[in-house]
């Protein structure tokens, strides 16, 4: 089992969502901790990050590998959550 650690700009992003959206990403932040590898790995600029897709929204996170952390680095909606 992995931890989830949230970065505070991720934090106050997942904030600002509508509340199914909230719900919705919730539940795949619990299923990160169980599995991480299960988002797409980013590639270029995003190198070495993976991104997990929930409709139009986003979750941006990086695998450390010191003991197993998680870190959401951004949630948002696809248009601004890769700048």
């Amino acid at each position: 089992m992995y931890r989830i650690e949230i970065s505070p700009r991720a934090r106050g992003q997942l904030r600002k969502l509508k509340i199914e959206y909230k719900f919705s990403l919730s539940l795949i932040i619990n299923d990160l901790k169980e599995d991480p590898f299960i988002g797409k790995p980013l590639v270029r600029d995003f190198l070495g990050r993976y991104s997990y897709r929930v409709g139009v929204y986003r979750i941006i996170y990086r695998i450390k590998t010191k003991e197993n952390p998680v870190e959401i680095i951004t949630a948002g909606h696809r248009s601004t959550v890769y700048n």
